[in-house]
């Protein structure tokens, strides 16, 4: 067995669905493998976003958040492992580092860089995760 646990952080990037499917066909490599989906969303805030605003804003941002892992569970259909999709709201390196943590990832998968379109070689998301995980991070560009 290569991993027993996958982590794939997803944004539905280009990037993270190369990382996904790269997930994906480690996966199946072994039928045991467990490939959960997880999606961070960070609400704003700030002194103007309060009471009924702010959970507007919450329950829309993490509306998204479900549409995105939504998006990726179609693409994960025909995998006979065990899958899992999970949304999150924090600080994403915190945020994926902490699930990978609590629930015994051995693997994150990442796209090398997320939605912002920052044209360099790593994000600060996956950079951030690399530079602290406990746990292999294949790094997908």
């Amino acid at each position: 067995m290569l991993f027993s646990k996958i982590l794939v952080s997803y944004d539905d990037s280009e990037l993270a669905k190369k990382a996904l499917k790269k997930a994906a066909d480690l996966a199946l490599l072994d039928e045991s493998t467990e490939l959960d989906v997880l999606n961070v969303v960070t609400i704003p805030t700030n002194q103007f976003i309060v009471g009924d605003v702010y959970r507007e804003v919450r329950e829309s941002t993490l509306k998204y958040g479900h549409e995105l892992v939504s998006r990726a569970e179609k693409l994960l259909d025909e995998l006979p492992n065990a899958t899992h999709t999970f949304v999150k709201e924090g600080q994403p390196v915190r945020t994926i580092l902490d699930f990978a943590s609590e629930n015994g990832y051995d693997l994150i998968v990442i796209g090398s860089r997320g939605l912002s379109g920052v044209k360099e070689f790593l994000g600060s998301v996956s950079h951030g995760v690399v530079q602290r995980s406990k746990v292999p991070v294949l790094i997908i560009k």
